[in-house]
């Protein structure tokens, strides 16, 4: 009673859970659309994108003029100061007046005039009383000054500008090399557009044939099923044509192919969750393609033109291709450092400060400056050589390595150029063959019942059609997938290219 109980719950559970899985019918457009809305590989592509177009900004802003507004404030432990030195001096000449008017008067006091000594003699006893006064007159001492020059607490302003006239072409350079990642960042995420495409196409296709399989082995098991309980009548019946070994390999057959559709529709289930999985859909959906049959191919081209394609618009190769652009700009940009720097530079200062005496005065409290700087590079241990050495080696490691890439563009266009070739021409071929399967296995399933054929000709038959059926479905998802595959190689769907 608990085993039934536990079975009856089992079979609930598993009835609950296949009804919360929900089915959506999509087109393959349909299905590429949410695919590229909502696959996580995008996103990361997007994100990489705008890091390579920041980077390009950055780059860009070297041309324009930097400007910056410093503002420091500052308190000093103590009010800075000058110690101006003490001085000592003569009055020398400036006492000269003085001495020569003390000199004058004591000659008159001794009587001494030029009319009573004569003119020439009075200015020679002149001269000599005035040189013995002025030996007479002291010096003069300063004493040492402690000066202020400004209060200990002081706020600093300035507006600085710079302009880059020269730099070698070192900015190019870099904006040279910026715009070669926003390029190549574009290109990464068409590539990864492509590939979205090229998986889904791929599980899209995948789904539809696991689907076909699984209804051509359904139907084969009913025919065989069918064929099981005639051979068993006509063996119980005793007619003597069917024996039991006929019955007993219907049997064995029966019950291969009955192994055979469960792993059909295991599959069938697996490719639509892989399908709905590259869409972005949750785990729980299932996703029913709305094409009952994988549409045939037949468009042709030159292989040379193919190829062509593939190297001029094959992303990873543009990618290789901006990268060597970017290489290129390197070795400029190791090359300018050989060239000197010319910078205009300017700039307004002010002072704030409590004092207004020493050093901050009218004068010195608001100034700007303006000059030109030149940078001219002399020696630096080969440092600039080596660089250049460095950039033109990647430049030439980068060459090589496109020239490798559109080798492998070529070979892999070719492959799926004549895999495509290949696949269409099977489909043609097992089209034909498909008619002629079908009529001979009616044909002796209407023998069977005649007990005109034996059993094995009959499994036989229906083992052939089965075989050719599959193999038809199969040349026509082969076609698709390598179509997907030669699609994703030239950059571009089919329908772009024509």
């Amino acid at each position: 009673m608990v085993k039934g109980w536990s079975a009856a719950g089992l079979l609930i559970c598993i009835g609950v859970g296949a009804a919360e899985l929900p089915s959506t019918s999509f087109t393959l457009a349909e299905c590429i659309d949410q695919a590229l809305k909502a696959n996580r590989t995008q996103a990361v592509s997007r994100a990489s994108q705008k890091v390579a177009e920041a980077q390009y900004q950055q780059a860009l802003s070297a041309r324009w003029p930097e400007a910056s507004l410093d503002l420091t404030g500052m308190r000093r432990d103590q009010d800075p100061n000058f110690i101006f030195p003490s001085n000592s001096f003569s009055l020398g000449t400036m006492a000269a007046p003085i001495a020569e008017a003390v000199a004058a008067t004591q000659l008159a006091k001794a009587g001494v005039t030029p009319g009573s000594v004569g003119l020439a003699t009075y200015n020679a006893q002149l001269a000599a009383a005035t040189q013995s006064t002025l030996s007479q007159f002291p010096g003069i001492t300063t004493p040492s000054q402690d000066v202020k020059l400004f209060d200990r607490d002081t706020l600093t302003s300035s507006f600085n500008v710079h302009i880059p006239l020269y730099t070698g072409g070192k900015i190019s350079a870099l904006i040279q090399q910026g715009k070669a990642g926003v390029d190549a960042a574009r290109e990464e995420v068409h590539r990864t557009d492509l590939q979205i495409i090229q998986e889904t196409r791929n599980y899209y296709f995948g789904a539809v044939l696991a689907g076909q399989l699984r209804t051509l082995g359904e139907e084969s098991l009913e025919r065989l099923q069918l064929m099981l309980d005639l051979t068993a009548r006509l063996y119980q019946n005793g007619s003597g044509k069917v024996k039991k070994t006929d019955y007993l390999r219907s049997q064995v057959v029966v019950a291969s192919l009955k192994s055979l559709v469960a792993l059909l529709r295991s599959n069938e289930e697996l490719a639509r969750a892989a399908l709905a999985n590259t869409m972005g859909l949750p785990w729980r959906t299932s996703v029913t393609p709305a094409d009952l049959e994988i549409p045939t191919l037949d468009y042709g081209g030159a292989l040379e033109d193919w190829v062509a394609k593939a190297q001029s618009l094959n992303p990873q190769a543009l990618q290789v291709g901006y990268g060597l652009s970017a290489a290129e700009a390197g070795v400029d940009k190791a090359k300018a450092g050989h060239l000197p720097v010319v910078v205009l530079f300017g700039s307004v200062d002010r002072l704030d400060n409590s004092y207004h005496q020493g050093l901050i005065t009218d004068q010195n409290r608001n100034s700007w400056t303006l000059g030109l700087r030149v940078q001219v590079p002399i020696f630096n241990g080969f440092r600039v050589q080596n660089e250049i050495r460095e950039a033109q080696a990647r430049k030439e490691k980068l060459g090589l390595e496109r020239q490798i890439l559109l080798e492998g563009l070529g070979l892999q266009v070719k492959n799926a150029f004549l895999e495509i070739a290949r696949a269409i021409q099977q489909t043609k071929a097992t089209s034909e063959s498909l008619a002629v399967a079908r009529e001979n296995r009616e044909l002796h399933e209407r023998a069977f019942q005649e007990e005109l054929v034996e059993t094995k000709d009959v499994i036989e038959a229906q083992l052939t059609e089965l075989f050719i059926r599959s193999q038809h479905q199969k040349a026509r998802y082969d076609a698709q997938i390598y179509q997907s595959q030669l699609d994703n190689l030239i950059g571009q769907t089919l329908s772009e290219t024509h």
